[in-house]
């Protein structure tokens, strides 16, 4: 008989549960630059138009995040003994917003560096990153754009937005406190296929093709853990918001608006939806039949049991 694990201790659930009262639950008004070298597009959609229940975060991985900035600011310390100048807030005291895609595409530098001793007349766009012991020695013997294309990806991006044709990727290992750095160039063509590829996705009516058909076979392991598993494989229908709604429009500024109402959206406003949602038909797991234009509604046979579902059937159509 297996031995009974051992309980957590009081005082580490408490901390823990102290991290997830304090936490900020929202989503995310843009892609992320720090997912836009993501391999799966439908996962990027699905980001980007609030599909799935919004993520729960538990307090260790809370703390693990919070180690991460402290990493981020030892390293700008440390770069500053060596006598380099780091610039890691704009004139306001924020931490440096960059922007692409009408404003749908949004990310934060860690810093941008002069005076490095391998170059120090070039200012570098930094990108701090603490990794494990497995994770750091791939990077090491791989390099960042292998080991680590979705960090390749955010530090070019950045570059490529801050007008910068040199970057560095400095890393930490968690367990044995080695450092990395790795210098990096510029690669335009890279980010300009990057960010076409994420304005197709924001300007897309449909959820991209999915990655992987199958979910077990055994190339597909990423979507196992994958958040959005339940609906793009599982036939979970998506979450109700005007981001999930066929009237709903990404606009320039990083904006929404409603074709129903004629109105422009706040972030509350698409958080919350409206008795006049109707789903867009690709994230409705089922055959469209039938559809009433005078009714607002949208008819669909669904794929898990077969049984009819009317989508805005018993909605109120006022706005809200």
């Amino acid at each position: 008989m297996a031995p009974l694990p051992k309980p957590t201790a009081s005082t580490v659930r408490a901390i823990y549960k102290a991290y997830e009262d304090n936490a900020e639950s929202r989503d995310g008004r843009s892609i992320s630059v720090s997912t836009l070298a993501e391999e799966c597009e439908r996962k990027l959609y699905y980001d980007f138009r609030w599909v799935s229940p919004q993520e729960v975060i538990n307090g260790r991985t809370l703390r693990i995040f919070e180690s991460g900035n402290i990493e981020e600011e030892r390293w700008i310390e440390n770069l500053r003994m060596i006598g380099c100048e780091v610039v890691d807030r704009d004139d306001n005291g924020k931490q440096i917003m960059v922007e692409a895609c009408g404003g749908h595409v949004r990310g934060y530098l860690d810093s941008e560096i002069l005076g490095l001793p391998e170059a120090p007349k070039t200012i570098h766009v930094g990108e701090i990153k603490s990794h494990n012991a497995k994770s750091f020695a791939k990077l090491v013997k791989e390099g960042v754009r292998v080991a680590k294309p979705l960090h390749y990806g955010q530090i070019q991006t950045y570059m490529y937005r801050r007008g910068r044709d040199r970057g560095i990727y400095l890393a930490v290992c968690k367990d044995t406190d080695e450092l990395y750095a790795e210098r990096l160039e510029l690669n335009v063509e890279f980010v300009v296929r990057l960010l076409a590829r994420a304005q197709r996705i924001i300007d897309a009516g449909e959820p991209p093709a999915k990655l992987h058909e199958d979910p077990n076979h055994k190339m597909a392991f990423a979507c196992g853990w994958c958040r959005h598993k339940p609906i793009c494989h599982d036939y979970a229908p998506a979450r109700v918001n005007c981001r999930t709604c066929l009237y709903s429009t990404p606009e320039d500024g990083g904006s929404w608006s409603c074709a129903r109402f004629s109105k422009p959206l706040s972030i509350d406003e698409q958080a919350a939806g409206c008795p006049a949602h109707l789903t867009i038909p690709g994230l409705v797991a089922g055959e469209q039949i039938d559809a009433d234009e005078d009714a607002e509604t949208v008819t669909y046979r669904m794929y898990a049991d077969g049984r009819l579902w009317t989508d805005g059937a018993n909605d109120n159509k006022e706005a809200a």
